[in-house]
């Protein structure tokens, strides 16, 4: 499917209900990448082993989007060096297009919430498709666990 096909997607948030691929959601996910809607099937909240890093990953056959932060001495949640990742993906769950950006300041309620206005670059890792947007682009997300 095209790159361009992936980002005329339906807004959707995931309220814990069974979907038609049988898993279950934890949470609900909207976001617009250089203004189109992208589409959540799960979101899902979790410690990264070693435990100094949390995550929040929301994701769908199309698009994926996943935020990490770290966790304080103290049990807080420091997002002042937070990092962002969007993959858009093809069949197969291959990856056509990935940005990211890290160091950012988001907004973060609780450990299982984030969401905010970021400027992504292209990450071109091997494997990956071609970039529609080489000078990167706006997304705007609110992810919850």
């Amino acid at each position: 499917m095209p790159a361009a096909a992936l980002l005329g997607l339906a807004l959707a948030a995931c309220g814990g209900e069974e979907n038609t691929g049988g898993s279950q959601s934890e949470g609900s996910a909207t976001a617009n990448w250089a203004g189109e809607d992208l589409s959540f099937e799960n979101t899902r909240c979790r410690a990264i082993p070693g435990g100094e890093q949390w995550t929040i990953t929301a994701s769908s056959d199309q698009n994926s989007i996943q935020v990490r932060y770290w966790v304080d001495n103290d049990g807080s949640y420091d997002t002042s060096n937070a990092s962002v990742t969007l993959e858009l993906l093809g069949e197969n769950w291959r990856v056509l297009e990935r940005y990211s950006a890290q160091q950012l300041v988001l907004d973060t309620s609780t450990e299982s919430r984030a969401s905010g206005e970021v400027e992504l670059t292209p990450n071109h890792n091997p494997g990956v498709g071609d970039i529609q947007y080489p000078d990167g682009n706006t997304l705007r997300f609110d992810m919850a666990c």
